[in-house]
């Protein structure tokens, strides 16, 4: 199995739904908040945060809504619903705390860090500065209220996706992400999935694949990053991934929205760099949690 199993997992009532929560480290000491990305889970962190742990740090990381062992997702406001889920974790285990955060999980670590200061000591994100600038392009907005609605409806009657095997989810996986290792993808697939009638199927709520037209643009998004003001270190990986799609220059871009961030491009790594890099990435976090304090 990747990396060491948690020490200690429990579940915690927050914000109208119920969330498992893995944790590493000693219990009196600062807390690190870990955020998956979207589709995972928290044991996605087993590899990382004993290591973390291990610098004298608690490492806490949930499931969220609509991921692993935890509640369900009771609309299609996944952000600000997950945002507050993380705020009430930082408060329960008594921040203020670091956020790690991969993907999805560090946006909302990021926007969690700019809107509580307070419950804030550092962040640091592992591909987490939003999609690419094209994402965020014009589309037709009846259509995409439609698409979005159709897509609610598919996700409350519809039966879930079944696979025969947990090796078929696993080649699934594969397919998507490509560069994610295999012993990886076993491992996710073995803590993400629930047998069902006929087969497995993905614990993730199918809500997490419902878009609704809304708000929510690129400026929007620069306006969310220009908010945060705690030391940050942004980590992304030097391949061309999926879900990793933005050019070099879109980056360089993105991360004049990040006033107090520095950002370190870890070679042969994508999308995942803490799972495909984990030991570059690790001595990253180490100098900057070194220069940054607890």
């Amino acid at each position: 199995m990747p990396g060491t199993a948690p020490e200690r997992a429990y579940f915690t009532d927050v914000n109208r739904t119920r969330l498992r929560v893995w944790e590493w480290g000693e219990e009196g000491a600062p807390v690190v908040v870990c955020a998956h990305g979207a589709q995972d889970h928290g044991r996605m962190w087993d590899g990382l945060a004993p290591r973390v742990a291990a610098l004298g740090y608690r490492v806490v990381a949930p499931d969220l809504r609509g991921h692993g062992d935890s509640g369900r997702l009771a609309s299609v406001n996944i952000w600000g619903a997950t945002v507050l889920d993380l705020a009430t974790v930082a408060g329960q285990v008594g921040g203020p705390v670091g956020w790690l955060g991969h993907s999805f999980g560090a946006g909302v670590a990021m926007y969690a860090a700019a809107i509580w200061p307070e419950l804030t000591r550092w962040v640091v994100s592992l591909d987490g500065v939003g999609p690419p600038p094209q994402a965020f392009e014009s589309r037709d907005l009846v259509e995409s209220a439609r698409a979005g609605l159709d897509g609610v409806r598919r996700a409350l009657d519809g039966p879930p996706r079944v696979y025969p095997t947990r090796e078929d989810m696993v080649e699934r996986r594969l397919r998507v992400n490509t560069r994610l290792p295999r012993q990886w993808a076993e491992h996710l697939v073995e803590h993400g999935s629930v047998m069902t009638e006929g087969g497995w199927t993905w614990k993730a709520d199918r809500f997490m694949g419902v878009g609704l037209p809304g708000p929510f643009d690129l400026a929007y998004l620069e306006a969310e990053l220009e908010a945060l003001r705690a030391p940050t270190l942004v980590l992304t990986g030097a391949e061309h991934d999926m879900w990793s799609e933005m050019s070099e220059p879109e980056v360089a871009e993105r991360l004049t929205h990040l006033v107090t961030a520095e950002h370190s491009v870890i070679a042969g790594a994508g999308h995942y760099v803490h799972l495909e890099q984990p030991d570059a990435v690790m001595s990253a976090i180490t100098e900057f949690l070194g220069r940054v304090g607890p």
